[in-house]
C-alpha cells in the first residue's frame, strides 16, 4: 500500500529512480514483453498500471543511458496521487 509520503521529489533523480525500480514489472506481468505490452497501452487506471509504467520507462532510461523516466514521473505524479488518495 502506497502513500502519498513514498511518493519521491521529481527534483532527486536517484529517488525516482529507486521508486520506479520498487515495483517489478517482469515478475507482476509474468515477463518482460508482457510488462512492456501492458505499459504501452498507457491505461493508468491503477497504480499497478502507473507503476508499471514507470518502471518500463526507467528500466529503458538505464539501458539508454538518460533521464527521460524522470519526465514520465513528472507526467505520471498527478496521476499517482490521485490513484494512492481514492484507494484510502
Amino acid at each position: 500500500q502506497l502513500a502519498i509520503e513514498d511518493l519521491p521529489d521529481p527534483g532527486n533523480s536517484q529517488a525516482v529512480f529507486a521508486f520506479a525500480m520498487s515495483f517489478n514489472g517482469y515478475e507482476h506481468f509474468g515477463s518482460l514483453s508482457a510488462s512492456t505490452a501492458a505499459a504501452k497501452q498507457r491505461k493508468r487506471a491503477t497504480l499497478i498500471d502507473v507503476r508499471n509504467e514507470l518502471f518500463t520507462v526507467a528500466r529503458a532510461s538505464r539501458h539508454m543511458e538518460n533521464d527521460a523516466y524522470i519526465n514520465s514521473y513528472r507526467e505520471l505524479l498527478p496521476i499517482l496521487r490521485e490513484l494512492i488518495t481514492s484507494d484510502m
